[in-house]
């Protein structure tokens, strides 16, 4: 008899101890990753590695404060201002990008660049239910050197899944004449390296900003593209002929993040036969809290 109460106090003296253990115990947080910088790289024919474009981050307490952007050509670096915990202004030497809300927006739909106080150009941006950027727009009040594209504007449409499926470039140049690209994009169950970025449209603007021609559909993937096509557009807004294609063989961490992938590009050029082959390597860097 005595046996048999001891055996139930022990398993009642268990009990209670497994479970104030459990309750003392916490799963640790999961790590929160941002991204801090990514570099496009050049892979000659040697397999030497030439710079093309380098983009840099810095956070102050999980909040974008900084983005530099550098190429070839040039170097910029933007310091990010805050008011009621939205971008309001990127400032960088003697550029300046202000961003505008319409009233109870959380996502910018107008900015504009200035630089040494001379109005560049004004950015107008859509946006889908879910958030993914629509379209953006630049209109140009003063051209950049060597350029007759007075206006860009970039249409994004997206799967169902929510994944960026096509982007659509239309360049208006002086003297009314139109051109117009249209880009395909297959993407695999992986998170991009921008799904979380906290200030995609900002980091759109600036992108757009500078000299170096850019696909801007790369910041508003949810999942990563692994390959993509890109079509000339005809005046009747129909697909023509090939522009260029290219495929990504990836790289990740431990954790699954993206950290490498080698682009192979085959850039088509009317009249000629076979396409030219260019080589790049994207790495990118995070901040794991």
């Amino acid at each position: 008899m005595k046996t048999k109460y001891l055996l139930r106090f022990l398993f009642v003296a268990f009990a209670v101890v497994t479970v104030f253990c459990c309750q003392q115990r916490r799963d640790p947080e999961p790590a929160v990753c941002r991204l801090i910088s990514t570099i496009d790289q050049v892979v000659e024919a040697n397999g030497r590695l030439t710079d093309e474009m380098q983009r840099t981050f810095t956070y102050t307490n999980a909040v974008l404060t900084s983005i530099a952007e550098r190429s070839q050509d040039q170097e910029a670096g933007f310091l990010v201002e805050y008011a009621n915990g939205r971008a309001v202004r990127a400032v960088g030497g003697t550029a300046s990008i202000e961003i505008g809300y319409l009233p109870t927006a959380t996502q910018p739909s107008s900015a504009t660049l200035s630089r040494g106080g001379q109005l560049m150009s004004r950015f107008a941006m859509e946006y889908t239910s879910a958030g993914g950027m629509s379209r953006i727009t630049e209109s140009r009040n003063v051209l950049p050197s060597n350029s007759q594209t007075t206006e860009r504007a970039f249409t994004f449409t997206y799967d169902n899944a929510g994944n960026l499926a096509t982007e659509r470039a239309r360049f208006s140049l002086r003297g009314g004449v139109v051109v117009e690209q249209e880009t395909d994009y297959t993407v695999v169950p992986t998170p991009s390296p921008y799904a979380r970025f906290p200030e995609r449209a900002l980091l759109t603007v600036i992108a757009l900003s500078q000299a170096v021609e850019t696909r801007p559909g790369q910041f508003w993937h949810i999942n990563l593209p692994v390959a993509h096509k890109s079509y000339n557009v005809t005046g009747s807004g129909s697909r023509s002929s090939l522009r260029d294609s290219s495929t990504f063989v990836t790289n990740y961490d431990t954790d699954g993040k993206l950290i490498s992938q080698d682009q192979t590009a085959f850039l088509h050029q009317v009249g000629a036969t076979d396409p030219i082959t260019k080589r790049n390597r994207q790495t990118y860097s995070y901040q794991c809290d």
